[in-house]
């Protein structure tokens, strides 16, 4: 039998962009796009696996976290069934100098090395790759007001 994972990742947002990883599924011969986070552990709240996981995999502390929303998400990834829940959440870096970056390295636990990189809305139009995990689309954007996520 297998198990719903959860999983919990972060929107980083600045002038009119959002930084997304680039992954690649061989069994569907598809790239895609999708926010840095992971799987959350045994014993630890959301909020604090985000945490974890962006100090983990790109070393660097956030602030002023939001949870956004949750998803379900059911998907195959190289081929094997998936199905997770997903605490989306808003945050802030907070060395203000990962903004100026192009691009942002990453590595997973398992050891795989990722590129993060700024997007703007017309350039995810352009891509016209899929994001990940599906329904995280109409939050990239989404305007916040005094901290609080509007429903638009």
């Amino acid at each position: 039998m297998k198990n719903i994972r959860g999983k919990a990742v972060c929107l980083f947002r600045h002038h009119g962009r959002v930084l997304l990883t680039q992954g690649f599924d061989s069994a569907k011969n598809e790239h895609y796009l999708m926010p840095i986070g992971g799987g959350i552990e045994f014993g630890e709240r959301a909020v604090d696996a985000i945490r974890r996981e962006v100090r983990e995999e790109i070393q660097q502390e956030i602030q002023h976290v939001q949870q956004l929303q949750v998803l379900e998400n059911i998907f195959s990834f190289d081929g094997q069934q998936g199905h997770e829940i997903v605490f989306v959440y808003a945050a802030e870096f907070s060395d203000r100098h990962i903004y100026a970056m192009r691009e942002i390295m990453g590595q997973e636990s398992d050891g795989s090395v990722y590129r993060a990189a700024w997007y703007s809305a017309q350039g995810l139009e352009a891509l016209k790759l899929p994001i990940y995990p599906q329904g995280i689309e109409s939050l990239l954007f989404q305007p916040l007001l005094c901290g609080i996520a509007l429903n638009s």
